[in-house]
């Protein structure tokens, strides 16, 4: 299994520099010397025993900076601590170079999987969070239209209220005229 991003590393001395981009994790090979590599530097993360600027370090950054101390965050790479160019986001330079050892093929493979499956679980999130948003919508809208429905019910029932209102009245007048006549009907004979 090789990462997507071709983080995987080579094993070589307690400094040591990698080419990344090989894509395979190799054990057993001999030790290499400290050289700085300008392939891309991995991504990282916060380490509050590994961190700052390393000023007893003899190398600079493509900037001429002393390099900052980090601990990658990608796939087999993982936890491998590396001195970088200490700017960030879009001004930093692609300097960068290995404090600590490739890990063993089976720490490397362990980690690919679970970088596999966190990307799957992300993926299942991502989706179950769009048809959650889909559905909200979906309640939103039969929600909306119950409530029209609602307020037309109210109209026609209103409506209806004021029809029989007004049918009643009409009838009311209409058998108070009729007794009207029928008493002056019955007053005429």
């Amino acid at each position: 299994m090789v990462p997507r991003n071709g983080y995987t590393g080579e094993g070589g001395s307690s400094v040591i520099s990698t080419n990344l981009s090989h894509g395979s994790v190799e054990s057993g090979e001999s030790l290499q010397p400290v050289q700085p590599t300008t392939d891309v530097p991995p991504e990282e993360i916060p380490d509050p025993e590994f961190f700052g600027i390393d000023t007893s370090s003899p190398h600079r950054c493509h900037h001429e900076m002393r390099p900052a101390r980090k601990v990658a965050f990608v796939y087999a790479a993982t936890g491998r601590r590396f001195l970088g160019c200490p700017l960030s986001g879009p001004d930093r330079c692609s300097w960068f170079m290995w404090i600590d050892e490739a890990w063993g093929p089976v720490l490397s493979r362990s980690l690919i999987q679970l970088w596999d499956q966190a990307l799957l679980d992300s993926g299942r999130a991502a989706r179950l969070q769009t048809k959650k948003k889909e559905m909200e919508q979906a309640y939103l809208e039969l929600w909306t239209e119950r409530s029209n429905m609602e307020i037309e019910n109210q109209q026609v029932v209103n409506k209806l209220k004021t029809t029989i209102l007004d049918t009643e009245i009409k009838m009311s007048r209409r058998l108070a005229e009729d007794h009207c006549q029928h008493i002056v009907y019955c007053f005429q004979l």
